[in-house]
């Protein structure tokens, strides 16, 4: 563990300490801030448990989080992801499966949640067009939701974090369907307009879907890649035979090369094939 009191313990760490806190009754809010706040409930925690009162969630801090909330922990590990869930789908898929670690790896950082919630991302651009496809002016309704309702992308508008769960809040009460079409969801970040595209009928059962686990989310993934095409394929082709830059462009849009995802791909894939490598020659050596 590292010391949150100096903002440099990772977001999703931070998160699952907030979970834990507000779940306790120390924190009010969950939005991955180490502030002031989430370092006083920290402190106002260990006081209480008998700790020494730092403010950093080290292992014994951490230790008497789980011990308190078992039932938390528990929920919380029964949404991740493991090899043999990516090994299945892959097969089905025909994909190896270091190639979608490498996209799991590159896309969320590896989490599809944040704590019990979902990962999303709310795009305010879409959520304009999702409107107007509703046969809804977002000119008329852009007073007072500048921040979720836009017409053009723009990364200032984001919140980051579970903070995007306010933003969206904020846009269901303008059109709750229309909302959710408009935020990527999960590992792999998925736009919720795809939703009858890949054969889950309406935006609220992919939403269901998406808070299930993150092997729910892995499933939405590959039937994404096999359903949307680019240059005359299905995004899985690109992956098979990895051209990592017509599956950047295809799956993250034209700014990919500004955001070196084919590159970070690539690399995420060569790593994959190192770790297994590696794995193979520690069990031959154990044989």
């Amino acid at each position: 563990m590292t010391d949150v009191s100096r903002g440099v313990q990772p977001k999703r760490d931070i998160v699952l300490l907030e979970v834990y806190l507000n779940a306790l009754g120390y924190l009010s809010r969950v939005d991955g801030r180490m502030d002031a706040e989430t370092v006083s409930a920290v402190r106002r925690f260990q006081k209480e448990q008998g700790l020494v009162v730092d403010g950093i969630a080290g292992e014994k801090t951490w230790t008497k989080l789980f011990a308190l909330k078992p039932e938390l922990l528990a929920a919380v590990t029964q949404k991740w992801l493991s090899q043999s869930d990516i090994d299945q789908v892959a097969a089905a898929s025909r994909l190896p499966a270091a190639t979608v670690r490498a996209v799991y790896k590159v896309e969320s950082a590896g989490s599809g949640f944040w704590g019990l919630r979902p990962k999303i991302l709310f795009e305010g651009h879409v959520f304009w067009q999702r409107l107007k496809r509703r046969g809804k002016d977002p000119a008329k309704l852009a007073a007072g939701n500048e921040n979720v309702l836009y017409p053009k992308w723009d990364r200032a508008k984001y919140a980051g974090g579970p903070g995007e769960y306010a933003r969206l809040e904020q846009a269901q009460r303008i059109d709750s369907g229309a909302a959710l079409e408009s935020a990527s969801w999960g590992l792999f970040q998925i736009l919720g307009y795809h939703a009858a595209d890949i054969g889950y009928g309406q935006v609220e059962a992919f939403v269901e879907r998406m808070q299930a686990n993150e092997r729910a989310q892995l499933e939405a993934f590959s039937r994404f890649i096999e359903k949307q095409t680019y240059d005359h394929q299905p995004l899985a082709y690109w992956l098979r035979v990895r051209d990592w830059r017509r599956f950047a462009r295809a799956y993250n849009g034209p700014g990919y090369a500004q955001n070196r995802y084919d590159e970070k791909l690539a690399a995420a894939y060569q790593d994959a094939l190192a770790a297994d490598h590696q794995a193979e020659s520690v069990l031959a050596l154990a044989a």
